[in-house]
């Protein structure tokens, strides 16, 4: 066998059972914005610390990932998150926690 080919050689016929499908984790929503035009933002703290990896701040634009940030703790993740609802809070857009529980949706539809 060479050094490249799998060990489970069984794994490459066709009829080979396939691994599930992995989940994604859905993240603590630690804050839910809306704009006047009805679009929607929130943010998502993930905790990967048991992994090594830290925490992620997830914004989420209308469930479109707009923008991630890796922190070493999850004070700085909490921090980097309320700083960023500051700053759209600044910019008309408005709390919309117990507006909707699902995801917000564009032009208000």
């Amino acid at each position: 066998m060479s050094d490249t080919s799998p060990r489970d050689q069984a794994a490459l016929l066709f009829n080979a059972k396939q691994k599930a499908a992995r989940l994604p984790n859905p993240g603590e929503e630690v804050w839910r914005l809306r704009n006047p035009a009805g679009r929607g933002q929130w943010c998502e703290l993930r905790d990967n610390t048991r992994a090594g990896a830290g925490w992620d701040v997830m914004l989420l634009d209308n469930g479109e990932l707009m923008f991630s940030r890796r922190c070493a703790d999850e004070a700085l993740a909490r921090f980097v998150a309320a700083s960023t609802k500051q700053d759209l809070l600044r910019t008309a857009w408005a709390d919309a926690a117990g507006d909707m529980t699902g995801p917000l949706t564009q032009g208000g539809v």
